[in-house]
């Protein structure tokens, strides 16, 4: 983990934003268990926030930052998504970990796994397709191992 998180670990989530492209404005990309987000995911907990997103310069890659989406990422809107029901388990909770992987963070709360991977979810038959400049968060393991059979070369944890 990078020692910018450390601060964050034990502290509880309080509110998390999407940052989603301009032309998502108004569309619900939220279905029960995984959401369509775009470009961004951020986290504030008691001493500051996190956000996790697409690095344009690698393929299939994240990168997290310690700081607010505002600040780095200047294109889209943002969506506050801390009272849907996927992350009302969340919310309160302690985070205890983050784990993260090529293509994928692995964000650990309260004893729950939460998922941030590259892809994206079309709308009209909810496939889930590997996307380089798209994240996906996926709150169950099996979710997450469903999207990840289609891709067997993929190197996962």
């Amino acid at each position: 983990m990078s020692h910018s998180l450390e601060q964050f670990i034990g502290q509880p989530l309080r509110r998390v934003l999407y940052y989603r492209p301009q032309g998502d404005a108004n569309i619900d990309l939220n279905w029960p268990g995984i959401h369509d987000v775009g470009l961004g995911v951020e986290l504030t907990f008691d001493t500051g926030y996190f956000f996790v997103t697409w690095d344009n310069a690698a393929e299939e890659e994240l990168s997290v930052y310690h700081g607010r989406m505002v600040d780095f990422l200047k294109e889209g809107i943002f969506e506050d998504i801390s009272q849907h029901a996927d992350w009302q388990a969340h919310i309160g909770q302690p985070m205890e970990a983050v784990h993260l992987l090529p293509n994928e963070a692995v964000v650990q709360i309260g004893g729950k796994q939460v998922f941030v991977i590259t892809a994206e979810v079309d709308p009209d038959s909810l496939q889930i397709d590997g996307m380089a400049d798209n994240l996906v968060v996926f709150f169950s393991p099996e979710a997450r191992n469903a999207f990840y059979a289609q891709y067997p070369d993929t190197q996962t944890a």
